[in-house]
C-alpha cells in the first residue's frame, strides 16, 4: 500500500461524514492492563465540521470498558466496507452522562436501549476526540494514490501510564 499524505481537518471531513453516515456501525477498540486489544461494535455519533470532529456514543459502564478506559483512554473507531472504503479515527475517550442523550438522539433512538431515558442506571456514554483520521477509499488504493490522514498537534504529546503498566511494556 502507498504511504498516507498528510491533509487538513477541513480536506477530509466531506469523506469522513459520509463513509460513517453510510457504514455506521464502529469496531471500536480498547486495551486492558497488558495492552493486549479488545473489540467491540459500537455506534458512535459524529459531530463533523471543517473545524472539529467530536463522537459520542452509547456504553454501559461494564467492569472490562471501565477498566480499559481508566488505564488508557484511547480508542480506535474503524469502519470498513464491501468496497474496501474505510475511515479510521484513533481518539481520546472520556466517559460522558445524561447530557450526551440529545446528542446520541441525533443520530439513533437511545431510548431503544435505555427506556427510562438518560436516567436509566446502566446508561453512561463516551465522548470521542480523534487526534488522527484516516481515510482509506477501495479505489484509490486500486490506483497506487495515497490515503489523507490527518492528525492534530497531540499526537506528539507523551502518554504518562500508570507504573504497573510501564513496567509491563518496557
Amino acid at each position: 500500500m502507498v504511504a498516507g499524505r498528510p491533509v487538513t481537518l477541513e480536506s477530509i471531513v466531506d469523506d469522513l461524514a459520509e463513509i460513517t453516515g453510510r457504514i455506521v456501525w464502529s469496531t471500536v477498540s480498547t486495551t486492558d492492563r497488558l495492552g493486549r486489544p479488545r473489540a467491540r461494535i459500537m455506534h458512535p455519533v459524529w459531530e463533523i465540521t471543517p473545524a472539529s470532529v467530536v463522537g459520542f456514543v452509547g456504553a454501559r459502564r461494564t467492569p472490562v470498558k471501565t477498566a480499559h478506559i481508566a488505564r488508557s483512554p484511547w480508542v480506535t473507531c474503524t469502519y470498513w466496507s464491501p468496497e474496501h472504503d474505510a475511515a479510521f479515527l484513533d481518539c481520546h475517550v472520556s466517559w460522558a452522562g445524561p447530557e450526551s442523550w440529545d446528542r446520541l438522539a441525533a443520530g439513533y433512538d437511545p431510548s431503544t436501549l435505555w427506556p427510562d431515558g438518560p436516567q436509566s442506571p446502566d446508561f453512561a456514554a463516551w465522548e470521542l476526540r480523534p487526534y488522527r483520521i484516516q481515510i482509506i477509499r477501495g479505489a484509490d488504493v486500486a490506483a497506487g494514490k495515497p490515503s489523507p490522514i490527518w492528525t492534530s498537534s497531540s499526537t506528539t504529546d507523551t502518554v504518562n501510564y500508570p507504573s504497573d503498566v510501564k513496567e509491563q511494556i518496557a
